[in-house]
């Protein structure tokens, strides 16, 4: 929750199956606090407070952040903590102006990819959209093939997203719609930058989370045609290549005995 960069794989199958530590969190959590009373630095409290998030003492976590905005105001981890405080609790009114503010403060945080979280905190709160839009108002197309008509920077695309379902599958364990509309995008987005097996890979994970859509399950069948029809393709030109090899062996031992056969009749 630091904002820093964190390279994961998220289409794994065991992604979302990672789960904190609490034993070892809690006792990083007494150092830190020590650390904190021994030397009375504002950094030390202020990790201390986001362990207590992870071992989910919202209301002490929330009281500490307070108190470190009004010693020291303005500061990015404060905003940006207490913004996943409140989604956490429900709050997602509340946790979009902290995280707003968090943007404001560090625009750069998380590669860029806050954007994200404000999307999420926006559909929270609208009771309007449909989940079977897409969250962050990507646009894919309707075909069996999803395109990238809008002439997205889909590499970017793909960094920003990974790491936003990283830190919060950390958080939000199946079923979750609004994951599963994430992941929907990634897998159309890795359908175009990477393999199809990535991006089948991602739609089961956004199937697991919950999400549901007609297009999902045309693009899910599509996929596994594609796939199917290239392992066959590769099946019949390695059995060519193999037999190719075979017939190249049995010419050249022809011809080898039929010039053995006649030097020794001679």
């Amino acid at each position: 929750m630091s904002g820093k960069t964190i390279y994961k794989n998220v289409t794994g199958e065991d992604a979302w199956l990672r789960n904190i530590n609490k034993e070892e969190l809690r006792k990083k959590s007494e150092i830190l606090f020590d650390d904190y009373q021994r030397t009375g630095s504002i950094e030390h409290l202020s990790d201390y407070a986001a362990n207590l998030i992870y071992l989910g003492e919202y209301n002490k976590a929330k009281k500490i952040y307070f108190e470190i905005e009004n010693k020291k105001p303005n500061l990015y981890t404060t905003a940006s903590n207490l913004g996943t405080l409140y989604e956490l609790v429900g709050k997602p009114d509340s946790a979009l102006i902290w995280i707003r503010k968090s943007i404001i403060l560090n625009p750069e945080s998380h590669e860029g990819s806050e954007w994200i979280h404000i999307k999420i905190l926006e559909y929270k709160i609208s009771k309007n959209n449909s989940i079977n839009y897409s969250i962050l108002g990507l646009d894919f197309g309707q075909s069996e093939l999803p395109e990238n008509l809008k002439k997205y920077d889909l590499e970017k695309l793909e960094h920003e997203i990974t790491h936003q379902l990283f830190e919060r599958t950390m958080f939000v364990k199946p079923k979750d719609e609004i994951v599963g509309n994430i992941y929907f995008d990634l897998g159309n987005i890795l359908a175009q930058t990477y393999d199809l097996e990535s991006a089948l890979k991602c739609y089961a994970a956004a199937k697991i989370y919950g999400f549901q859509s007609n297009l999902i399950n045309i693009r899910t069948e599509k996929f596994e045609n594609i796939i199917l029809k290239n392992q066959v393709k590769d099946f019949i030109i390695a059995i060519l290549c193999v037999g190719g090899f075979i017939t190249v062996l049995v010419i050249i031992f022809y011809i080898t005995y039929k010039y053995i056969k006649r030097k020794y009749m001679w």
